[in-house]
C-alpha cells in the first residue's frame, strides 16, 4: 500500500471523513472549503465553499446532506448531490467547533464557545430541513 497525496486546500486541513459507504471523501480545512473526492480513483469531483474557517464535517448515512461546523456561523447544511447550501444554524458566541450527527442521522450535536465556556447544543434534523426554504443558490464546485 503506497500513500496518497490528495491536493486541494490552500490553509490546514483540520478532519477528513469518508460517507457511510466509503465512496466519496471530505476534508474540510481553515481556507473555507470542504472538498469532496471519489475513493475509487482518488480524484477530486467538488468543493463546496462555506467561505468561513471549517472546523468539523459529518455526512448522513444516505450520503444526502453534508452538515459543515463554520468558526463564526454555527451549523450549515448542504445537498451533496447539487452542492446548494439548504440551511445554516447560528449559535452563540464565535467558535464552532465540532458537529457530530448521532446514529440515525435524526439530531446533529455543535459544540461552541461562548464567553470563554464550551457548550453543547442539539438540534434536530427534520426541523431543520423543513425550514430551509429560501436558501442561496449553486455553493458547489466542480
Amino acid at each position: 500500500m503506497q500513500p496518497v497525496f490528495l491536493t486541494g486546500h490552500s490553509r490546514p486541513v483540520n478532519q477528513v471523513k469518508f460517507n457511510h459507504d466509503g465512496d466519496l471523501l471530505f476534508t474540510c480545512s481553515d481556507d473555507g472549503t470542504v472538498c469532496m473526492y471519489e475513493t475509487f480513483q482518488l480524484v477530486r469531483i467538488g468543493v463546496f465553499k462555506i467561505n468561513e474557517a471549517c472546523r468539523s464535517i459529518d455526512i448522513t448515512k444516505d450520503s444526502k446532506y453534508l452538515i459543515v461546523s463554520a468558526t463564526t456561523v454555527g451549523l450549515q447544511f448542504y445537498d451533496i448531490g447539487t452542492g446548494r447550501r439548504l440551511h445554516e444554524v447560528k449559535v452563540p458566541g464565535v467558535n464552532s467547533k465540532i458537529v457530530a450527527l448521532n446514529y440515525g442521522d435524526t439530531e446533529v450535536l455543535c459544540l461552541y464557545d461562548h464567553e470563554k465556556r464550551s457548550y453543547i447544543r442539539s438540534y434536530k434534523v427534520a426541523d431543520i430541513l423543513s425550514s430551509a426554504t429560501n436558501a442561496p443558490k449553486e455553493q458547489f464546485e466542480v
